[in-house]
């Protein structure tokens, strides 16, 4: 637990969202309604493994698995890969692919739009570890501007 807490928030916000992401396909993401003509009208609830959902799991899963190797193992990573940038595009298309998906599922529940908060939360993660490499590899941009005023 003491590792765990020693890592970025970055990288806590893509190990604890990432699985739930990949948790929340089993569950509910649409409402179909099926006309059984006389019978009646039912509603069938799907879960989130489709083609989309599966390419959202797959890419969650290279992503934590990525995070993982890198911040929890001695592992040597190549420097000649810019890791925290591979990391970034896959936490954007993870939350590109749930965008669409959940935008192109016929009677997407409002679950389906709580998950894409899940994919935003890894995202999210991504992004922060990215700008906290960016910010140590080229120190000028972390120094504070100070107030410009017009000369008008």
């Amino acid at each position: 637990m003491a590792k765990f807490k020693a890592l970025s928030r970055g990288t806590r916000l893509v190990l604890v969202a990432g699985p739930l992401l990949i948790v929340s396909l089993f569950l509910t993401w649409q409402n179909v309604e099926v006309d059984y003509g006389p019978a009646g009208i039912a509603t069938v609830p799907l879960d989130g493994f489709d083609v989309w959902g599966l390419l959202i799991a797959l890419l969650t899963l290279s992503l934590v698995a990525l995070v993982a190797l890198a911040r929890l193992t001695d592992v040597d990573m190549s420097d000649d890969v810019p890791w925290e940038t591979v990391r970034l595009a896959l936490g954007a298309a993870v939350l590109a692919i749930a965008v669409v998906k959940s935008l192109t599922d016929s009677g997407s529940t409002w679950e389906s739009y709580a998950f894409v908060a899940l994919a935003g939360a890894v995202a999210f993660g991504a992004y922060l570890d990215w700008a906290a490499a960016r910010r140590a590899e080229r120190p000028l941009l972390t120094r504070k501007r100070r107030g410009i005023s017009s000369a008008v």
